[in-house]
């Protein structure tokens, strides 16, 4: 059952966003250079800015982003340098590839078949090599979790995730199943322990479409 309160969906998120920074040691962002993500990546960099704090950026390069994301995801990281972690991660990870039957899966920045890569690395980026927990063709979903746990070093650790419960029931059902009761911080439904001392954080899960383009 969907419960509505008196106030809008920014002021909503700017007061989740803030209580996070009151109550974690490690922060860092997940960003894939989409909308929802970057809405998320404003809101939680106007909040390291008053506070002149340093947050991690989470951004995977999957070799194949359209050029204007990649534009896009380079403008955003320019834009809050100051107070950026910065984490450009290009490295070869298992995909699924949509676009064919005959394979299922591909690598991205596949070192054996570099002479076809779609584009170059960027000079600055970071490889499995920055990462002690990274596997080359490790997945994707296994990556960001590690990942997670090694920036955190034992501390408790904020990973901020852009998901909306508009979006699928899956998504819905990652905020609203009371059965993660005993996962959350503070018991915020917008919240779920990954591992020890980390949690995903979604301070934009009630957003509509509507509101992520008026922002």
């Amino acid at each position: 059952m969907k419960r509505y309160l008196d106030v809008n969906v920014l002021k909503a998120s700017r007061k989740r966003v803030k209580e996070i920074f009151d109550h974690f040691e490690r922060i860092y962002v997940a960003f894939s250079g989409g909308k929802d993500s970057s809405v998320m990546l404003h809101l939680v960099m106007e909040q390291a800015a008053k506070r002149n704090r340093k947050v991690a950026v989470m951004f995977i390069d999957f070799e194949a982003q359209y050029t204007e994301t990649i534009r896009h995801a380079t403008e955003m990281f320019n834009l809050y340098e100051k107070w950026i972690d910065p984490h450009w991660i290009c490295m070869p990870m298992l995909l699924r590839n949509a676009v064919t039957n005959y394979e299922p899966r591909w690598v991205t920045w596949d070192e054996s078949k570099k002479d076809i890569w779609i584009r170059q690395k960027p000079e600055w980026c970071k490889t499995e090599k920055d990462y002690p927990f990274a596997v080359p063709k490790m997945e994707f979903e296994e990556f960001i979790v590690l990942f997670g746990e090694w920036y955190g070093q034992g501390r408790l650790t904020a990973g901020f995730i852009g998901i909306r419960a508009q979006e699928s029931l899956h998504r819905y059902c990652a905020i609203a199943t009371w059965e993660k009761k005993n996962l959350t911080f503070n018991g915020h439904r917008w919240t779920t322990k990954i591992v020890d001392h980390v949690y995903n954080i979604y301070p934009i899960y009630d957003w509509l479409s509507e509101d992520v383009w008026r922002y």
